[in-house]
């Protein structure tokens, strides 16, 4: 994937967008390119399973079943920057297994774009460096996209329900939690995360009234960063949602990515990334001439809290003040920069 930066802090007079998207197009530029494994079928088989695992020896994997005579598998959803061990399994018609064939490979890149089944515009905030150039956001943890089920469909005209298959791919990914941002109409007044009943779930309707340049005129924004907190506190990964994950989503991907540290460049990036989903026909800009009022609101958001009105020297301070003067305490907003960054590797 191309790269959208370098922008020029404060500088919202162009956008890169338009160099490499366009809409119609023949591949979902929301979803990974898979990691492809290949091998030779044995005419033996009754069936076959992949196996990928971070470690050698293979005590924690996933795995999927393939067909009998399959000789390759799509492998989506991998972390970059990682080295992984592939095998294939085979089943015989006694009911015994063993080993057919197997393999590593390394990851590259840098955001980590979601395939799941139904759904669009599912990302992890992992990868994302901090404005002091030495740490970033931790992968796996924090997840954003569009909407699970609901009544509103995607480009393709398809509804954004997710499947059988969905479900399972998001329970491998680690989702535990589910912030809903939609009013209870656009949930279809559901009580529970279509992700089972295991899976916490809270939704804050007023996001819907306050985002973009008047999200701290509701604390929906603070209640659903401290909802956060506390369930990363519990080991359970947050994805957090609207519709099609572009807008309130967006917003409150800004302010806790604010909190934790990234600058102005790379909030304006994590905006414009929501262009690849199929989720909206009209690809949204947050820079530049085009679509002038989400480039006006995004900007007017960036110039008002740059502001007196939010105590601070930087846009990160202001965040996190805006955060603790609405009820975040200090010590939580450390545990949550201490949880969520690491070193960027050398």
């Amino acid at each position: 994937m191309l790269e959208l930066f370098p922008y020029r802090d404060g500088d919202y007079s162009y956008s890169r967008i338009d160099e490499y998207y366009q809409i119609p197009t023949s591949y979902r530029k929301d979803r990974p390119t898979p990691v492809t494994v290949t091998w030779t079928w044995d005419r033996d088989a009754v069936s076959q399973r992949v196996y990928v695992s971070e470690k050698e020896d293979f005590s924690e994997s996933l795995s999927w079943l393939v067909s009998a005579r399959a000789e390759s598998y799509d492998i989506y959803n991998l972390v970059p920057g990682k080295n992984y061990h592939w095998k294939t399994t085979i089943t015989l018609s006694d009911g015994s297994t063993r080993e057919l064939n197997s393999g590593s490979f390394s990851t590259e890149g840098r955001t980590r774009f979601i395939k799941i089944d139904n759904i669009c515009n599912v990302r992890d905030l992992g990868g994302i460096p901090l404005a002091d150039g030495v740490r970033r956001l931790k992968y796996g943890l924090l997840f954003r996209g569009g909407e699970m089920n609901g009544y509103h469909q995607d480009y393709d005209e398809r509804f954004c329900r997710i499947s059988s298959t969905g479900i399972k791919e998001m329970r491998q990914i680690g989702i535990l939690a589910d912030l809903d941002m939609r009013t209870a109409t656009e949930a279809v007044n559901i009580k529970e995360s279509p992700l089972g009943e295991d899976v916490d779930y809270i939704r804050f309707e007023t996001a819907n009234q306050y985002y973009y340049d008047k999200f701290w005129n509701t604390d929906d924004y603070i209640r659903a960063v401290k909802w956060t907190i506390d369930e990363l506190r519990k080991g359970k990964p947050v994805f957090f949602h609207c519709i099609f994950g572009a807008d309130r989503t967006g917003t409150l991907a800004f302010i806790m990515e604010a909190a934790l540290g990234v600058g102005e460049n790379e909030l304006s990036i994590d905006y414009e990334l929501t262009s690849f989903s199929y989720g909206l026909s009209t690809p949204p800009r947050r820079r530049g001439p085009k679509n002038e009022l989400s480039v006006y609101r995004y900007r007017q958001m960036v110039e008002t809290l740059l502001t007196p009105a939010f105590p601070g020297s930087t846009l990160q301070e202001k965040i996190r003040g805006f955060l603790v003067r609405g009820g975040i305490s200090e010590a939580d907003l450390d545990w949550f920069t201490d949880y969520m960054t690491e070193q960027i590797p050398s």
